[in-house]
């Protein structure tokens, strides 16, 4: 399989991104009601970038990205204030892959594109799911308070420095290469 890593940018992609939002963020985790339409538009939908992986017209993954307060982890911290102090701020929203391409890269792919798209920025924010906090300290994250709960799943908010990120990169690069030249 050969996957693109773009911005989103067709009414066709954004389309498939809010039905991916409802699949993933309210039918699998009940962090959100389910909705008829099987759409889930992002309440920071407007000053978002999406940031997918195509396989062909297919969206197989996405995440948002954006730079301007509020930032919604601020809602998941005890003490907002803290965010104060970690210089120009990224946020990761909506990090989401298509259960049938969980097993394959797209993850390393997105991870950089996140990266690339962030450099000059000196922090990325993120609220992370409880049962992902393994993988999110692993990319180079640490928690800025104890978990809280949305809907029906538990977030911690978290934060990693560029520089820690970029520590990672390297390794997130190569899953990019591998998984966008794949025959």
């Amino acid at each position: 399989m050969k996957y693109r890593f773009k911005r989103a940018e067709t009414e066709q992609e954004f389309a498939q991104i809010a039905n991916l939002n409802h699949a993933v963020f309210a039918a699998e985790l009940g962090q959100y009601p389910t909705r008829p339409e099987n759409a889930l538009i992002d309440k920071f939908h407007q000053k978002n970038t999406y940031l997918v992986a195509l396989d062909g017209d297919q969206l197989a993954g996405m995440v948002s990205v954006h730079f301007e307060a509020p930032f919604s982890v601020a809602g998941k911290m005890a003490d907002p204030s803290v965010l104060d102090g970690l210089g120009k701020i990224a946020e990761i929203r909506l990090l989401a892959v298509d259960p049938a391409y969980r097993k394959s890269g797209i993850l390393g792919g997105l991870l950089w594109s996140v990266f690339s798209y962030c450099r000059e920025h000196d922090t990325l924010v993120v609220s992370g799911r409880q049962e992902e906090e393994k993988m999110y300290r692993n990319l180079g994250f640490a928690p800025l308070g104890p978990a809280v709960a949305s809907g029906g799943a538990m977030f911690f908010p978290m934060a990693a420095s560029i520089p820690e990120v970029a520590e990672h990169a390297a390794k997130w690069q190569r899953r990019f290469m591998r998984d966008s030249s794949a025959a």
